[in-house]
């Protein structure tokens, strides 16, 4: 995060269900810190679709929401984010070159991960839709361990993963249970989630090596081939 932005920053503690306001003059847009946003949108007749999640060093502005669309914002888990106005974010941009990549670093990596999560929705089985969201949650938000193995604690509830992967919970309860009995899952609560293998997991989605790229996680303790 360019340091330029902190002095026109917000600096805002959230707490897990807290929401954000998004309806509000000047574009709100904010930066994550710490934690995971959740963004959720319904239309008219239509039910709440968890859209996209946001983790640390991601940006949202209230204008990535459809219009027409009741949209909310939701801190998933405690953390902080800092909120500026847009219009200052696009002064800052002009006239300072490394505010001006991040910025355009992170809207290029957010069109390609919501372009990643639309083929997982749209052609990956249920086991695959499983084993993208865990290894995007194990590359932005995990704790690497000896061995390959990586823990982190779950943004989503069971019931919140199921609609943000578009799966029934009866279907979600079944492949975690699947995952469990073949060893890629040791622990499964939101209080912390444990991957023994990394590579063994990241073999189940063919997304891993697009979201190894995606998250820069550089220092990730796994060769590219096994997530081919």
């Amino acid at each position: 995060m360019p340091c330029a932005v902190e002095p026109h920053a917000t600096q805002m503690r959230t707490r897990r269900g807290q929401s954000l306001a998004l309806a509000s003059d000047g574009d709100p847009t904010y930066i994550v810190r710490s934690g995971v946003l959740m963004l959720e949108i319904s239309l008219p007749g239509a039910e709440r679709q968890i859209a996209a999640l946001f983790f640390p060093g991601d940006m949202l502005r209230a204008s990535f929401a459809p219009p027409r669309s009741k949209a909310s914002l939701l801190a998933a888990s405690a953390g902080e984010v800092w909120r500026l106005r847009a219009s200052m974010l696009d002064t800052l941009a002009a006239r300072e070159p490394a505010v001006r990549g991040y910025v355009d670093r992170v809207l290029a990596n957010r069109i390609a991960l919501q372009a990643l999560h639309a083929t997982t929705l749209g052609q990956f089985d249920c086991e695959q839709k499983l084993a993208t969201h865990l290894v995007e949650i194990a590359l932005r938000a995990g704790a690497w361990q000896p061995a390959g193995a990586v823990s982190f604690d779950l943004p989503l509830s069971r019931k919140d993963i199921a609609h943000y992967l578009g799966l029934n919970p009866d279907t979600l309860s079944r492949v975690i249970s699947r995952f469990k009995a073949k060893g890629l899952i040791k622990q499964f609560d939101r209080m912390r989630t444990l991957i023994p293998n990394f590579a063994a997991l990241a073999a189940c989605t063919p997304a891993a090596s697009a979201l190894i790229d995606l998250t820069g996680a550089r220092q990730v303790p796994v060769p590219l081939e096994a997530t081919a």
